[in-house]
Parts: structure tokens; C-alpha cells; sequence
């Protein structure tokens, strides 16, 4: 029998995959339901970030390009509130369990029910702007304290895409809620908006719409200006958002050869954990450092074309004072003989840059990554060896500082 598949079903997969590469995989969630009898799905995306999320109820249309004007507006009005009920469903206070079927970590289940929501997000398909003030009493822009948007479905994909990561995200959703509560219920027109904060990096002051396409309009030559860069950030924050994406699969030969110890280390192959809090680490990153960590991970690659070998390189971010980040690039060192001085160089990078949290990640002849990071929680007290390899590896290292304040 064939199965067919509707639009609707259809964009929510898209909306799944376009914001899995960015957001990575392992935290984008389709379609959660609860666990009971109904099996009732309580959004169409949930995304998570260090324990809470942004749950998203996306509205598309069959055919929107079949509507008239009018008859759109009235789709969109419809859909919206239907879209924000059901977000208001899933928002209030429930223990009830919710499971998700994912498509690289499986059936993952939340028996303790949703996670704290963040901001709920109403996305709703439509090729012209609509208005929804009229319907304000019954659009609401928030929840017991958890902010509400409204977005039209490809306004918030070029947010989200532009912006790359879930706290960047976050920060221009705070932010959104600056605008004057009519501006908040405009969909269609985000992207004077989105230029507004790029140039600005707040809304406050922003008085709406036309307000924003005249700031916009008048500073055009540095709005390119950031645009540029941003193409830079996008490229750098993509090769981590890379080693994020190839944390989640193994070779089923990647334990082959190595040594009983050098395999404790990792997770065993139905039970993967560790790999998660790596990529947790990375999903943490806002755009900026995500891009600077990759330009410096890309700098120490290019380096060993020249040199050959090894190179190395650190890099720790002021916002974040308690990670050191160190970057390698390796040829023709054994694999075994590179995993046996991950350790070292790890208590080594503790030792002398004084930290309590570290990444290593290495890129093992453009075949596959290397990547470790310190146990949470684990304590770490260097010793007199330590100290002393700190000194060799990292001591002569050049420094330089760069500023990561605004786009």
C-alpha cells in the first residue's frame, strides 16, 4: 500500500533537518507525544539547550499560493491561534511522560514531561505579510513568564539559519521583546527587524516596522559590512558544527587496534553518552566564539600543510573563564600513539592555563576527529608532571587577543 505524505508533514521533516545541522541533530525533536493512550503530539519541534527548550508549533499550508489575499489572512489568523493553543496546552504545569522517535538517537523519552520552555514559537507558512493585531486577545506573547513569538515559517528559518545557534537565537528572541507588542504580532516582515538588531544588538528604542527600515536604510554601507563578516562566521562556526555532526557516528571499526585502557574510554556501542556531552559543549557556543574556536581549528589544519606532523593551538574565550579549548592537526602519528597523549596534553592544558573544564580536539589527517573532553565533575588536581608538560607544550605558544563584542 502507498503511503502519502502531506505538506504539512512534509515541512515539519524540513524544518527538522534544516535546523539539525546548526542546532545539531541531537538536540532537535520532532513531533514529541505523550506517552499514554491518545499518544497526543504537544508541539511539532522541540529544541533543547542546557535543560530547557524552545518548542515550536508550525502551521503550513497545502498550497499557499492558491489563496487570495484575503483568504490568506484569514488562513493565518486561523492558524495562529490554533498554533498558540496548542502551544499554551503544552506550557502548562504537567508531569505527564513525552517521547520523541528520533532519527539518529532513536526512541528518546522525557518521563519527567516537558523540559522547561524558554520561548514558544508560532511559525505559520504565509508569502505576505499579515497583521495579527486585530486578534491580540487571543494571540497572547506569553505563558507564566515564558516568552511567545509569532513568525512567518521563512522568516524564522533565516533567524535561526543566520544566527546558527540556540543562544544566539535566545538572545534575539529576549531581545524581540523590546518591540512594541503590534510589531510582535506582525508575521512576514521580519528581516528589517533582523537588520535592525544586527546593527544595533538590541530593539530597545525601536518604535516598529518603519522605524527600523529607516535606521536600516540610512546605515547600508555598514550593514554590508556585517553581512560580509557574517558569511565568515557561518563558514568558521560550519567546520565545528562538522565535528559536532561526525561525533554522532562511528566507524564500526574505531576500537580496532587500540589497546584494552585506550578503549575504556569509550562509550560502548549501544550505550553512546559521552559523544552527547561533547556536542553539548559545542551547541553551548554562541555564533561568534563557535566561529572564532573554528578559524582557530582551521589555522592550526592550514599550518600543518606546511609543516607536517603536529601542529597545536589553544584557544579560552573570556565568557566562558573556566574552559581551555586546545586544537591539534596530525599525519602519519599512529592513531594509538595520538589517543595515549590525549590524556597528557589534557592534564597538561588543566595545569597550566589554570582551568577546570578542557576539549581536545584533533583533526587526524583530514579522515576523522579526535575529541575528548574532561569528565564533569570529575576533580582535577595536577601534579608536579603536569605542570611541567603545561610548561613545554604551552609556554611558548604566541598569544593574541580578539575581540568577540557584537557582530
Amino acid at each position: 500500500m502507498a503511503l502519502t505524505q502531506s505538506r504539512t508533514q512534509w515541512a515539519e521533516r524540513q524544518a527538522e533537518e534544516l535546523l539539525a545541522v546548526p542546532f545539531i541533530s541531537e538536540f532537535v525533536f520532532r513531533s514529541p507525544q505523550m506517552i499514554d493512550a491518545s499518544q497526543k503530539e504537544v508541539a511539532d519541534l522541540l529544541i533543547l539547550h542546557k535543560g530547557s527548550g524552545l518548542l515550536v508549533s508550525q502551521k503550513a499550508q497545502e498550497d499557499p499560493e492558491s489563496r487570495s489575499d484575503g483568504k490568506n489572512e484569514l488562513w493565518v489568523f486561523k492558524a495562529a491561534r490554533k498554533g498558540v493553543n496548542q502551544l499554551l496546552g503544552a506550557m502548562r504545569p504537567s508531569s505527564k511522560a513525552i517521547w520523541c522517535d528520533h532519527p539518529r538517537r532513536g526512541r528518546v523519552d522525557f518521563p519527567a514531561g516537558l523540559p522547561t520552555i524558554a520561548h514558544g514559537l508560532v511559525t505559520l507558512e504565509t508569502l505576505r505579510p499579515v497583521d495579527l493585531q486585530a486578534a491580540a486577545k487571543d494571540l497572547p506573547l506569553s505563558k507564566d513568564g515564558a516568552p511567545i513569538s509569532y513568525f512567518s515559517l521563512s522568516d524564522f528559518f533565516n533567524v535561526a539559519l543566520q544566527l546558527r545557534t540556540v543562544p544566539e537565537l535566545m538572545r534575539y528572541l529576549d531581545a524581540r521583546r523590546d518591540l512594541p507588542e503590534a510589531a510582535q504580532r506582525m508575521v512576514g516582515d521580519e528581516l528589517v527587524l533582523f537588520e535592525f538588531y544586527l546593527l544595533r544588538g538590541t530593539f530597545a528604542g525601536c518604535l516598529g516596522h518603519d522605524h527600523a527600515r529607516a535606521t536600516v536604510g540610512a546605515a547600508a554601507d555598514e550593514l554590508d559590512a556585517i553581512l560580509e563578516r557574517f558569511e565568515e562566521y557561518r563558514y568558521f562556526s560550519g567546520l565545528l558544527e562538522h565535528v559536532a555532526d561526525s561525533l554522532a557516528t562511528r566507524s564500526e571499526t574505531c576500537l580496532d587496534g587500540l589497546s584494552p585502557e585506550l578503549a575504556a574510554h569509550f562509550d560502548a556501542p549501544g550505550q553512546r553518552e559521552n559523544y552527547l556531552l561533547m556536542q553539548e559543549v559545542l551547541a553551548d557556543l554562541p555564533l561568534r566564539e563557535r566561529a572564532a574556536l573554528g578559524k582557530q581549528f582551521a589555522e592550526v589544519c592550514a599550518r600543518l600543510e606546511l609543516t607536517g606532523g603536529y601542529c597545536q593551538a589553544t584557544a579560552h574565550i573570556d565568557s566562558r573563564p573556566e574552559w581551555i579549548f586546545v586544537f591539534g592537526a596530525s599525519r602519519g602519528w599512529s592513531r594509538n600513539g595520538m589517543l595515549n597523549s590525549v590524556e597528557r596534553v589534557m592534564r597538561a592544558a588543566l595545569a597550566h592555563y589554570r582551568k577546570e573544564k578542557c576539549m581536545v580536539l584533533i583533526d587526524r589527517e583530514g579522515q576523522g576527529y579526535e575529541v575528548a573532553i574532561k569528565r564533569p565533575g570529575e576533580l582535577f588536581l595536577p601534579t608536579a608532571e603536569d605542570l611541567l608538560n603545561g610548561r613545554t607544550l604551552f609556554s611558548r605558544l604566541s598569544v593574541k587577543s580578539v575581540a568577540l563584542e557584537g557582530f
